[in-house]
């Protein structure tokens, strides 16, 4: 009935929860500010894609690090860029020095205000050419 302190110490440990520590590598990647309507397109590309390989919208978004709400407050950039690009250009010209906002209001109003646009808006999203993204009039 003789125990060693060293059978003691392995029971206390036992008992005893062991931490897990999580890991932050994706927590602390690098958020960069796209500061033109390229660059939307560039980031709603990647998500488009990384959706597409059978992840989720949310976990496309994590991985590069974006907010939901700022992809869909952007999203009529892209989406206008692939509906109509000849729209899309002419938006382009007159943009000079306004918001990345603004010029997102503005692409959403070029995509309703032409029907066969939005048509053809609507047949993007639905067969997965364009995100599955739910705005509020929608």
């Amino acid at each position: 009935m003789s125990t060693t302190s060293s059978d003691k110490d392995r029971k206390k440990r036992k008992k005893g929860k062991a931490k897990k520590h999580k890991s932050k590598k994706h927590d602390k990647k690098q958020r960069t500010r796209v500061q033109n309507p390229k660059q939307v397109v560039t980031r709603y590309n990647k998500i488009l894609r990384l959706f597409r390989r059978g992840g989720t919208m949310s976990a496309a978004f994590k991985r590069l690090g974006v907010d939901r709400n700022t992809i869909v407050a952007t999203a009529p950039i892209a989406e206008l860029f692939i509906v109509a690009p000849e729209r899309y250009k002419e938006l382009e010209k007159n943009k000079q020095g306004q918001k990345l906002s603004l010029f997102a209001t503005q692409c959403a109003a070029a995509i309703s205000a032409d029907p066969e646009t939005e048509e053809k808006f609507k047949a993007y999203k639905s067969s997965g050419k364009l995100l599955p993204l739910k705005t509020k009039k929608d």
